[in-house]
């Protein structure tokens, strides 16, 4: 593991621990370019600016505070107070880090069972997809079997994966964001797509 640092606007910002040193990063026009048929991306942010994140930063003593996908061009699938579309660019402002993992192995029918199943949730009644902070709860206290089953956080659906059937060895019950990106390190069909770090 490594850290490495990008000369940016006011002076050298220190962006990632990674050991993805051929991975560039992806100017803003580059993320805002991803092409549809590179989709779906699983998508990991970091973000100090808001307080929540930083806690989440803080406690997991890791880079990464949110798991999302972005299941078409210029827009990410997210758990907010409920699961929601959002613009893509809401992520690319401040000090917003992003890291973007594929399977490059996928076939066009495996791209299309994940990101129906992304939709799927997406399509949901918005009081059935609500923040579930009973499970930060059970995070703070490492006991992830305290949640409330019928809601889910971010990183609960790192599980689109299994659900959709296009990767069945998905194991993670209620991980946090840095857990799914340990997943993805250890797997070695995934590969980085690309990083972005925000002005």
């Amino acid at each position: 593991m490594e850290r490495v640092t990008r000369i940016k606007k006011g002076g050298i910002v220190e962006v990632w621990e990674t050991t993805d040193r051929e991975i560039p990063f992806m100017e803003d026009s580059d993320v805002l370019q991803i092409p549809e048929s590179s989709l779906p991306l699983a998508v990991l942010s970091s973000s100090a600016a808001n307080p929540f994140a930083f806690g989440i930063i803080n406690f997991r003593k890791s880079i990464y505070n949110h798991f999302m996908w972005m299941h078409k061009p210029g827009y990410l699938a997210t758990q907010d107070w409920c699961y929601q579309e959002v613009p893509l660019s809401k992520y690319m402002q401040f000090d917003n880090r992003l890291k973007f993992w594929h399977n490059p192995k996928w076939t066009v029918d495996e791209r299309k069972q994940l990101i129906n199943k992304i939709q799927y949730y997406l399509d949901l009644p918005k009081y059935k997809t609500f923040y579930d902070f009973l499970a930060i709860l059970g995070q703070a206290v490492n006991q992830v079997w305290i949640q409330n089953p019928l809601f889910r956080i971010c990183s609960d659906y790192g599980s689109i994966l299994k659900e959709s059937g296009v990767d069945v060895t998905y194991d993670l019950k209620h991980p946090a964001p840095d857990q799914v990106d340990e997943w993805f390190q250890n797997n070695s069909n995934y590969e980085v797509f690309g990083r972005y770090a925000g002005e």
